[in-house]
């Protein structure tokens, strides 16, 4: 390994070099490892120079509304900028428009508003006062999906209305490589990889067929992409300039009854069941796949919010890893349906614990003040922008898995993410019923994740080389 950054500092100062020398630039860098400060120290400079005058920083809410000036006056040398919001009521969005800042910070959300605002249809009515737009989690700007999609046909109808395009993301590819294409074509106009995703597919995968549902990459197709796309993204990573502790993954088997598990199979091979006098019906293969998750936590919908439980293997195995991590300090609990909340939570108010689950800033500011010993939550609440590492927590727990590897990288990082981990030893729990669905999202976490460290890694070497 090349040690050339020797402290966190140094580290930011690199990205912010970066950042001044490319107009147009990706930073893919670990989670809480500085992304933003690094841009507001580039600002200042390239504001001092002239050549940034006003930023839009398009987040998610919580980013938008916190994050971004958290960081201006939590550094002594970014105290100097700015920052309005356009954030709210559509008056409270006007008036964070018309305000005088250096940045500007809108929700994802409210960005087709600003951009339906400027444009109609494609005459620009307004000037876009941004010569400079940073994309923040840049990764949830995608081709696919309505709102990835409406976010990047938004953005990329402006693109032509300013200069600069800061992206920033620890996960650039969360499902794949066919995430890649939407941020770089924001970055380049399709200089690189082709100007519609069309071409950029038939170029490097494989259409589905016969036995394959998916687009799948073509051999060597890999390395084409990560070549022609280095110049634009930085990947620096953690282990570059920091010793920290291992990140522990541990996981606690479930086993269903011998009768649980006959239900579960029939049900997965007829798509019908039983269950506690309700018939479960699963009308394809996507809707059996979210039952058989459900299954595997213990409860399924039958209507939703109505639903019914099938087994407590994983509650009890819960209970006892509550029980035993405890008088270790707080610990975090993830869980991924409704179901799961009101089984979880009545489970530990029968324990006696005492718990919150996270839902907004006074939740999430308790829980940092030491002042809750369980921390509830959803891994979608507990991603970006979402600090919750002042705690001391050492534990993660989750009682549900998701597919989503942007939720399960995000909602770790809240804990696990590089300057949050100095000194500690992290330890993520999955509870997993075995034989379940379960396997299949921890083999698909592992595949996708694999997939995005070779993307990153393979990023991470141009950097290294460059310094040599």
């Amino acid at each position: 390994m090349i040690r050339f950054l020797t402290d966190l500092r140094q580290y930011q100062h690199y990205m912010a070099d970066f950042i001044r020398e490319n107009i147009n630039c990706a930073l893919w860098v670990d989670m809480g490892l500085g992304k933003t400060v690094s841009v507001l120290t580039a600002l200042i400079d390239l504001i001092n120079d002239f050549e940034v005058s006003k930023t839009l920083v398009v987040a998610p809410l919580r980013v938008a509304r916190k994050t971004w000036v958290d960081e201006v006056n939590g550094w002594t040398h970014t105290q100097g900028l700015t920052v309005s919001h356009i954030i709210g009521t559509p008056e409270q969005r006007l008036q964070g428009i018309v305000a005088e800042a250096d940045i500007y910070c809108v929700n994802r959300e409210n960005l087709k508003w600003l951009v339906d605002l400027h444009i109609d249809g494609r005459k620009q009515i307004r000037r876009w006062k941004w010569d400079t737009v940073v994309l923040d989690e840049s990764s949830s700007f995608k081709t696919g999906g309505k709102n990835g999609s409406q976010r990047w046909k938004a953005m990329s109808e402006v693109r032509q209305l300013f200069t600069r395009c800061i992206e920033l993301t620890g996960t650039p590819s969360p499902n794949g490589l066919m995430d890649v294409w939407a941020q770089i074509y924001l970055l380049d106009k399709g200089k690189r990889l082709g100007n519609t995703l069309t071409a950029y597919r038939d170029r490097w995968f494989n259409p589905p067929g016969y036995n394959q549902h998916k687009w799948t990459i073509k051999d060597g197709a890999e390395e084409e992409i990560m070549a022609l796309i280095s110049d634009l993204c930085l990947t620096l990573r953690e282990e570059d300039y920091l010793e920290l502790p291992p990140v522990v993954n541990n996981y606690i088997p479930v086993y269903l009854s011998p009768s649980e598990r006959k239900d579960y199979n029939r049900f997965k091979r007829t798509y019908v069941m039983e269950l506690k006098g309700q018939q479960i019906t699963a009308l394809n293969a996507g809707v059996l796949a979210g039952k058989l998750l459900q299954l595997a936590n213990g409860a399924v919908y039958t209507d939703n919010p109505k639903w019914v439980a099938f087994h407590d293997g994983k509650i009890e195995a819960l209970l006892e890893l509550v029980e035993f991590l405890s008088l270790d300090g707080p610990l975090m609990i993830c869980y991924n349906y409704k179901s799961d909340l009101a089984r979880i939570k009545a489970a530990l108010t029968k324990a006696k614990y005492s718990f919150d689950v996270l839902t907004d800033e006074a939740s999430e500011d308790k829980w940092n003040a030491g002042d809750t010993d369980i921390l509830i939550l959803h891994p979608a609440s507990a991603g970006h922008g979402c600090n919750l590492h002042h705690s001391g927590s050492e534990h993660v727990i989750w009682f549900g898995l998701t597919h989503n590897l942007e939720f399960y990288l995000q909602a770790n990082a809240r804990l696990a993410g590089g300057h949050r981990r100095e000194g500690k030893s992290i330890v993520i729990h999955h509870i997993v019923a075995e034989g379940t669905m379960d396997d299949d999202v921890i083999d698909s976490i592992e595949a996708k994740d694999d997939l995005q460290e070779r993307l990153l890694n393979a990023m991470r070497k141009y950097v290294l080389e460059s310094v040599k």
